[in-house]
């Protein structure tokens, strides 16, 4: 989500709860709230409207709930919600904005560390596990591996897991920083290893996963239903400042988006893929 350092996680000890707890209080209008993170969030509500959510009310598990925008938007549709973050102050802003919309009672918050999922004392089964925007990008493959594993035990046949990954290359964000003259930032999803990004003023190891590293870790239990470019066209999020004093060409992006979205390899190269996995 438009994370632009490019050092090396090994030369730092990033604390991820804390780096993530200092970030709650602004990532609403840094993200939630901008222009390019309304069109980002709005392409995977409408893929999830289309294929996953009805009339049916669903028990859903969200990994990586954030400061709760996708929490309240389940809930207030009437399905019922086990929000989960490593972030206590995440998990403090997801509870109050699901009580400020009178939501308290179908949105539960839990801590959960992505890293030992196993730990959780989670209960299922759950119709749908979901992750946005880059949770499952702060654990590398082998943690992927476990938490799939234990995802088999919170699902049962049918049941969805549709997550939203930063890819390991992004057109946008190539281009762009080359046009700055920096190579390293424009092929930093590249690295073999992870990157440690900024979140707030601390920094957390990211690791790019491709849509075939997390179909591959969830592959013994799990097939892929669908697979979604999000923000091929539209921009990363570090452009905001540039999209809002170019509306016009943002809205035009924003167009040619929605009509390149049913090619699912362009997920390969956007700022985020949408990969709809189903319970064998």
């Amino acid at each position: 989500m438009g994370l632009c350092d490019t050092r090396k996680a090994a030369l730092i000890m990033p604390n991820t709860p804390r780096a993530f707890d200092s970030a709650a209080t602004g990532y609403d209008q840094v993200f939630t709230d901008s222009e390019i993170g309304a069109l980002q969030r709005g392409a995977v509500h409408r893929h999830l409207e289309r294929t996953v959510l009805g009339s049916k009310s669903l028990s859903i598990l969200e990994l990586g709930c954030g400061t709760g925008e996708d929490a309240v938007f389940f809930a207030e549709r009437g399905h019922t919600v086990t929000a989960t973050d490593v972030s206590t102050a995440m998990l403090d802003r997801t509870n109050s904005k699901a009580e400020a919309r009178g939501l308290g009672d179908r949105v539960r918050i839990t801590p959960l560390d992505l890293q030992a999922p196993e730990t959780s004392g989670l209960d299922g089964p759950f119709d749908l596990v979901f992750s946005n925007f880059g949770a499952l990008n702060c654990i590398d493959s082998q943690a992927l591996h476990r938490l799939a594993g234990h995802l088999e035990n919170l699902t049962a046949a049918g049941s969805a897991i549709v997550v939203v990954v930063m890819p390991r290359a992004c057109v946008w964000e190539s281009l762009y920083f080359l046009g700055q003259a920096r190579p390293t930032a424009a092929f930093r999803r590249f690295s073999k290893g992870p990157v440690a990004a900024p979140v707030g003023p601390e920094t957390v190891r990211t690791w790019y996963h491709s849509p075939r590293t997390i179909t591959g870790a969830f592959g013994r239990a799990f097939c892929r239903n669908a697979l979604v470019p999000i923000g091929l066209a539209v921009p990363p999020s570090f452009l905001e400042p540039w999209a809002v004093r170019h509306p016009r060409i943002l809205a035009a992006l924003a167009r040619l988006d929605r009509s390149l979205r049913p090619i699912a390899t362009l997920a390969f190269i956007a700022d985020h893929a949408l990969v709809h996995l189903e319970r064998t």
